[in-house]
Parts: C-alpha cells; structure tokens; sequence
C-alpha cells in the first residue's frame, strides 16, 4: 500500500508492524560524488515482558531509523540480505532493515511530546512517559495501548513531521554507532566504502 502525504512524501506499509517513508528531496552526498536516496523506517515495538513494562498497558512505543532507498543499496548487500532472486520494493527495504537496522532518530524529540498533546491527542490513545537512554539522558517518549494505535499516530504525526530529520541530517548522521557513525553506515550499504 503506498499513501501520498503532502504530494510528496510516500508512505508504505512494510508489514503488520512497520512503515517506511520517503521523499526524493532526502538525500545526502559523500566526497566523490555518491549521492544516495534517503528514507525512514518506522517500526511498532512492544515493550511488554521486558523490565519495566510486565504490566503496562500502553507498551508499544515507535522506533524510527534512516534506511538508503533501495535504488541506492550496494548490489551485493541486496544479496547479501534477500532471499527473493527479484525482492520487491518494500521486501527489500524491509530486509535491509532487519538485518542492518539503519541510523536511529528519536523521532519525538522533533516535537516535545508532551507540547504536542493537545493536537497529537485526537490522532490515537497515547501516554507520555520520560525514558532515561543509554547515555544517561531523559527523554520524552510516546506509548500507544496497541501496534494499530501506534502505526495510525505514525502515518497521521510522524510521516506529517519527518521532513524535520532532514534539517538535521549532518547532524544525525554524525553520531556513533558503535563501529563508525551513521555516515559510515550509508555508505556501507549505499555500496561507497
């Protein structure tokens, strides 16, 4: 399924759980001239059994990351992650996904989630919780009661505000990791290294 936001953000339904958005003015160059396609994946992840969240209600929340578009993979990482001789569109990135992850974005820092309630509120049943992330900082987070809450909140707020990553790109891309940064991780799969 493919849905048009804005007449130029397109939206696809991945699986159950997981969209994926892109625009073709997403894009981000490297020294030489590579110049790769950009999009976002986001995923709902329910929390409940981990610690923490045995008992929640609202356990799922919305992971987003920066994924190449599939024009732009490297031919041998699509072989490397496909089992389908000729994947789909949405198969592949899928894949890709799954088996790299791509360049994370807390996507409710781009809007506090709590300034954002009032018109946010009306989309889907959410609550706003703090999350303390590995670098020790607090975050504000949204927490849906089901996986069709949080993938309506994603098309309707997330897909509307995504735009706002690519401001910020040299930025995102910059930070680590674990081995190299974000740049490091496109270009790996964008076939530049």
């Amino acid at each position: 399924m493919t849905l048009i936001v804005d007449g130029s953000v397109k939206v696809l339904q991945l699986d159950g759980k997981t969209l994926y958005a892109e625009d073709d003015g997403w894009r981000c160059e490297f020294e030489g001239g590579l110049e790769v396609g950009l999009g976002i994946v986001f995923e709902a992840v329910d929390l409940s059994g981990s610690p923490g969240f045995e008992e929640e209600e609202y356990s799922f929340v919305v992971e987003a990351a920066i994924v190449p578009r599939p024009e732009s993979l490297d031919g041998d990482v699509v072989l490397e992650v496909c089992e389908e001789e000729s994947p789909s569109r949405d198969g592949l990135v899928l894949d890709i996904y799954r088996h790299y992850g791509g360049v994370p974005v807390n996507i409710d820092a781009l809007q506090p989630a709590r300034a954002s309630c009032g018109a946010s509120a009306f989309v889907a049943d959410q609550v706003v919780r703090g999350r303390r992330t590995a670098s020790g900082q607090m975050i504000e987070v949204r927490h849906f009661r089901s996986v069709e809450e949080a993938l309506a909140f994603t098309r309707e707020f997330y897909v509307f505000i995504s735009p706002i990553v690519f401001q910020f790109l040299d930025y995102l891309l910059d930070q680590p990791l674990g081995r190299g940064t974000g740049w490091d991780m496109i270009r790996k799969l964008a076939g530049g290294e």
